[in-house]
């Protein structure tokens, strides 16, 4: 009857946590390889969903940053990843390079220890990177760009949107 309608969709509460734990393993796995895909995550949505989707299988597959950290130091990354299973090939071949390339970046920095600095910080992480001085939105515009009607701090928006001195909305008169 009714009974057996809904024990059909029905679980227990046992294995729903066990869901749930696998879940949270699976997103902690991913917020650790964000450090690999953070520049990915800036270039707009279709990067950006092509990034967590791949970001995603990685996890699927069990690995981490720190395991993949190890696989770089033992030369077995190429060969691991190439063991994941990605549906779109071009998925795939932008995820080792992107992977590849974030370590041997990495590798290279320790390597050079000598590179300019600034306050101590490389200069790489104190001025480069996607949407300083190449075109993307700014602090010099208020972060609206002219081309999307916006107004930038010259024309007086001073950053603040659609606001008045105060901070309020202005008032229109009929």
């Amino acid at each position: 009857l009714i009974a057996d309608k809904v024990s059909a969709y029905a679980t227990s509460v046992p294995s729903e946590e066990a869901k749930v734990r696998h879940l949270e393993a699976l997103q902690k796995a991913q917020y650790s390889m964000r450090p690999i895909f953070v520049e990915f995550f800036r270039d707009g949505y279709k990067m950006r969903t092509r990034m967590v989707g791949i970001r995603r299988c990685l996890a699927e597959h069990g690995l981490d940053y720190a395991k993949l950290t190890d696989l770089a130091k033992q030369d077995k990354l190429i060969a691991e990843l190439e063991k994941v299973s990605i549906e779109d090939p071009d998925n795939k071949t932008l995820m080792v390079n992107t992977v590849k390339d974030h370590f041997k970046e990495k590798s290279s920095a320790k390597k050079n220890p000598s590179s300019p600095t600034v306050n101590g910080a490389s200069e790489h992480v104190a001025g480069e990177g996607k949407g300083q001085g190449d075109g993307g939105k700014g602090q010099e515009d208020g972060g609206k760009s002219q081309e999307d009607g916006g107004k930038g701090k010259e024309d007086g928006d001073k950053g603040r949107g659609n606001q008045d001195a105060n901070g309020d909305a202005p008032q229109v008169k009929n």
